[in-house]
């Protein structure tokens, strides 16, 4: 059985992938690690100790490993290819950006001025449209979730990771990557559309998919569409017999 390896964004843990888990579990061995300084992780975070707790995973895991990286964890996993290459059965990259963009640094300034609790309260608020599909119950549980992750994390670890992010520019060694590797955005996730198309004109052989009507996490907006991806595109990479 060929693993797939499931990576959260930025203040988030394992359990956003609880979708993609059950969709996945029969066909796949499923691992979802947590981020440094996220969801009982000990911190600092930054992508060097990310990236190492990674490229660890890899080393202990039998067989073709599929790696999935989603907003922040799209650097750790373009980082993690690049430290193992041919290590990769495929790579995916969702939300992800090639280079710092010019709005990270009024991120931060927000970050850093209101107390805890607001932005935990926010971070559930920006998500909460674009779940206004799912049923009421799993919605409700889903902006819980995202509050307690944020809570989990904390403001210093959002902090360490946005100025890691500032100083990561990953284009001059886009082109070092071998795995075969699909990056997706959401066409409503416009801030990151540019680094989108960055990674995918860097990365030799990248395929590039603008996902029609969703947001930045739309693995949770839409699990069913997101599951399906993954899964067949992992399949499409599987080794041959």
């Amino acid at each position: 059985m060929e693993t797939v390896v499931m990576l959260p964004s930025l203040a988030a843990s394992g359990r956003t992938w609880r979708h993609q888990v059950d969709a996945l579990g029969g066909e796949f061995a499923v691992l979802t690690p947590e981020l440094p300084g996220h969801a009982g992780d000990p911190g600092p975070f930054t992508l060097a100790r990310a990236t190492a707790e990674v490229t660890d995973l890899l080393d202990r895991t039998p067989g073709p490993v599929h790696l999935v990286g989603l907003s922040l964890s799209a650097t750790v996993a373009v980082l993690a290819c690049l430290a193992r290459p041919g290590r990769l059965g495929s790579l995916v990259l969702s939300g992800g950006i090639a280079a710092p963009p010019p709005g990270l640094a009024v991120q931060r300034a927000v970050t850093t001025l209101l107390p805890e609790p607001v932005l935990a309260r926010g971070a559930a608020r920006l998500l909460a449209p674009a779940l206004a599909e799912r049923p009421e119950v799993e919605r409700h549980r889903l902006l819980a979730e995202v509050t307690e992750d944020f809570r989990a994390a904390g403001r210093r670890t959002y902090l360490d990771a946005l100025r890691q992010l500032a100083r990561a520019d990953l284009r001059p060694r886009l082109g070092e990557v071998t795995a075969p590797t699909l990056v997706l955005c959401g066409s409503r996730d416009r801030v990151n559309l540019r680094g989108a198309r960055e990674l995918a004109a860097g990365i030799p052989d990248a395929r590039l998919e603008i996902v029609p009507g969703v947001g930045h996490l739309w693995q949770l907006e839409q699990p069913e569409l997101f599951s399906r991806t993954i899964a067949e595109f992992a399949r499409e990479n599987a080794a041959r017999p």
